[in-house]
Formats: C-alpha cells, structure tokens, sequence
C-alpha cells in the first residue's frame, strides 16, 4: 500500500482582526500546508481553531488500499445505491461526488492521518468563525454572515445574483459543488454546496449545505443514498 505522507509546509503567517460577534477584536494567526491523498492529489490546509483542515474537497479515486472507488458516469441508480460509487462534474473545481457507501468503506478514502469531517468538526469550525454555539447545534439555517468568511473569494465560480460576497477570510473556499440524488443524477451544481459528515443521526447522515440565496449555514440529516462533496480534517 502506498504510504501518504503528511507534510506540513508552513507557508505563511497571516495575523488580521476580525470583529466577533460580542464586538471584540480577535487575533487570528493562520497556518498553511498541504497534503497529499494515495492519488497524489496536493491539497492545501489551514489551521482553524485548532484543526487542520483541507481548502479544497476530496477528489480521490481510489481508496488507501489502491482499490478503485468506483466511478459512474450514467444515471446507474443501482450502481449509485449498492456500490461506493464517486461522480463529477467539475473535479478540477469542485473535486468529486462521494456516495456514504464510499465515505464509510473500511479501506478509508480520506488521505492518511485524516478523516472525513465529523459533525462535530463542522461545530467547532463554525464556532471557530462567530457562530454562537447554542445556535450551531441546531438543525436548521443557522449564523448570519459566517458563510462570506469560507465562500471562495467575491462571487468566484457562484453566480452572480448571490446573496453573499465571499471574503473567504479563513481560506476554506467553498464552492458550490451540488449534489447527487439518490436516483444518480446531479443537481444544484454552480449554485449550491452540500457535504458529508461522518456522522449519523438514526438511520440517515447529518450533512451541511450553503446555497446561493442563503448567508447562512444549514446543518440537517439526509438519506444516505444522496452524493456530496467531503471534506477532511486531520486526526
């Protein structure tokens, strides 16, 4: 098996204010680096707090066994219902499409010494942006302008009747990847974001989105059959 070695490379040091919601400043000093998946992907990362995560969704296809994840390119709703299965759109932009059957394979699709995001890694990185933590347990639409601070920069690659300005000042550049429905046809691409957590709530996945029309960050649970963009976040 392919070992994937973590580095981290500090690129930079950027030290900025920014004014939370109680009306202080707070110094935020961010590191950079990068890591590699079994593909040799190079994903950037940032440190936010206190956890490292990648700037960029998982575009892998292969597991970290060297075993391909399997990739369809038709509306197979058998394939995309019974098989860990991956589709794309835009890999270059948006990385690819995950089914939960590939998230939870036991041969690991996040890069070594990683994880798929958990909910509560969503929590802490949206406590992390000023988001007040009773609201960021709710299963709803939640925070108020958080989502400009992780979109990618002004109204890049969203359109252009957004109702948000990405400043992207914590470096996560969301992109509005869409989503696979459970038939295996994609849907919402260029307009909205959808990701995995690896946590389950009953029977279904807790998942985020952020659309165009929205500012805020909506947090629900989906059926598992659904595709989403992934995220990883250091262990």
């Amino acid at each position: 098996m392919k070992i994937i070695n973590y580095s981290i490379l500090l690129v930079s040091l950027l030290t900025l204010f920014f004014s939370c919601s109680k009306g202080q400043e707070q110094e935020l000093i961010f590191e950079y680096g990068t890591v590699s998946d079994i593909d040799a992907n190079t994903y950037k990362t940032v440190k936010i707090g206190g956890r490292w995560w990648m700037c960029e969704n998982l575009k892998v296809s292969r597991f970290n066994d060297g075993a391909p994840i399997n990739y369809l390119s038709s509306n197979d709703t058998i394939g995309w219902q019974s098989t860990p299965a991956y589709k794309i759109v835009n890999d270059s932009l948006y990385g690819k499409l995950y089914n939960y059957l590939a998230l939870t394979d036991p041969r690991g699709i996040a890069p070594e010494g990683w994880h798929v995001a958990t909910d509560e890694d969503w929590k802490a990185l949206e406590r992390a942006i000023g988001m007040d933590s009773a609201e960021a347990e709710l299963y709803a639409w939640r925070g108020n302008d958080e989502v400009n601070l992780i979109l990618s920069e002004g109204s890049n690659n969203w359109p252009t009747n957004s109702v948000h300005f990405g400043s992207n000042t914590f470096g996560l550049s969301i992109q509005p990847g869409g989503i696979v429905l459970y038939q295996g046809l994609t849907s919402a691409n260029g307009l909205e974001a959808f990701f995995w957590t690896s946590t389950l709530k009953g029977s279904e996945a807790i998942y985020r989105s952020i659309s165009h029309q929205r500012t805020q960050i909506f947090r629900q649970s989906a059926d598992k059959r659904y595709g989403m963009s992934i995220r990883c976040v250091k262990n």
